[in-house]
Formats: C-alpha cells, sequence, structure tokens
C-alpha cells in the first residue's frame, strides 16, 4: 500500500477508526464499494443493506458514516436516528447525477457527493475524511448545476430576508469554499464545537436539512 493511501484519513478530526454503513441498490454496487473501502485505513464497513429499510444503528456500531445511492437515499429519511446534531454523516454515491437528484430530495441528511466513475481508493478516502471532518465534497460540475438551477430558496420571516451575523456570514463562506470545521475554526478563533453550533444556527435560520442546501441557498440568494 503506498504512503498516499495509509496517511488519506490523517487530517481527519477522528482519531479512531471510521465505522461506514452502506444501503444501496445493488449487490454489485454493494461489492465495489467494499472492496475500495478494504483498502482505506481506519475505516471499515459495519452494515451492509441493498435497497431495504435500514435497520438504525446497525448493532453493536457507532457508525459515523452511510453511504448511499439516490434510489436508496430516500430511506434513511423513516429513521429518527438520521436527524439531529449527532447524525451520522451521509455521502451519496452514483452514476451521472444532476442537481435535480440531490435539489428534489432537499429533506434528506447530504454532506458530501462522489461520482462513481471518480471513485478509486485513494478519491473514496479522501472524499471520507472530508465528509467526517465536517467538509462538503462534491463534484464541480454538479455543484455550478445546482447554483444555476437548484430551486433552493432562502426562506423568509414576516415578508424579510434572513439575516445572517457577520460571524455567520463568514462561517457559510468559509464552508462553501469547502474548509472543514477544525479548518473554519482556526481561521474564526473558535473551537470546532463553536463551529457546530454557528453550523447549526444558520441551517436553521435558513430552513436547511443539511450544509449542502444551506451553502447553495446562500448563494443563490446572495449571502455569500
Amino acid at each position: 500500500m503506498t504512503e498516499s493511501r495509509s496517511s488519506i484519513l490523517e487530517q481527519s478530526e477522528v482519531t479512531d477508526k471510521v465505522d461506514v454503513a452502506l444501503l444501496v441498490d445493488t449487490e454489485v454496487l454493494l461489492r465495489g464499494l467494499e472492496s475500495l473501502l478494504a483498502q482505506i485505513p481506519n475505516v471499515r464497513v459495519v452494515a451492509r443493506f441493498v435497497d431495504v429499510p435500514l435497520a438504525w444503528p446497525p448493532h453493536d456500531a457507532n457508525t459515523r458514516l452511510v453511504i448511499t445511492t439516490v434510489r436508496s437515499w430516500p430511506l434513511l429519511g423513516h429513521h429518527h436516528g438520521m436527524t439531529g446534531p449527532d447524525r451520522p454523516r451521509v455521502l451519496l454515491v452514483g452514476d451521472d447525477l444532476s442537481s435535480d437528484d440531490i435539489s428534489g430530495h432537499g429533506e434528506l441528511p447530504c454532506d458530501g457527493v462522489l461520482l462513481l466513475a471518480d471513485a478509486t481508493v485513494t478519491t473514496l478516502g479522501d472524499v471520507l475524511r472530508q465528509v467526517v471532518a465536517g467538509a462538503m465534497p462534491m463534484p464541480a460540475p454538479l455543484t455550478r448545476q445546482l447554483l444555476t438551477t437548484g430551486p433552493a430558496r432562502a426562506r423568509h420571516t414576516n415578508g424579510r430576508p434572513v439575516a445572517l451575523t457577520p460571524r455567520e456570514s463568514e462561517m457559510l463562506s468559509l464552508l462553501a469554499r469547502g474548509l472543514s470545521n477544525k479548518q473554519i475554526a482556526k481561521t474564526l478563533g473558535i473551537s470546532t464545537h463553536g463551529v457546530k453550533r454557528l453550523v447549526g444556527t444558520v441551517l436553521l435560520k435558513l430552513g436547511a436539512p443539511n450544509r449542502t442546501t444551506a451553502v447553495i441557498t446562500a448563494m443563490t440568494e446572495g449571502l455569500v
């Protein structure tokens, strides 16, 4: 195993093993992802589901991340374990994902996107590290689609646009640049817990279920 692979997750905030659950729609994809994940240090697959409702949480597992597909993604919305600030992170994978695939399920958690055509041991490991660290990896073409055609809009209260504090706007700008919680904390001079509180407040103000939707909404409305 090369040095680059062995250090894939070394910059992550997570020092223990990253427990991953797979919820996909075909056995072929399940086996392919398992093969890649088996080669990534500090990552282990603790639950496997093929197009069936997720029994959450997986038995005896402190799952930190769920990898799922567009077809299986809605199944996550039926489980209370996928809500709240302590929910597992969600990585969406698929072929030729479009802005409609993402914006059409805006109520579901999504913390990163990876095209299967780009999935290698190195790229998958890097994306997992970013998601666990609080960053929001997404293919550039998909980001452009979402900003151009996505229906996300900032929520309004009493007919007035959402008002963000200077600190919230600064945090959101850093989030839009793809920085992790740790990097944002260092830039703002606050703790990672402080960053998480800021993120939670901004999500609430924007009516966004996840960081992806929050950033897209903010960019669409000119908030960042």
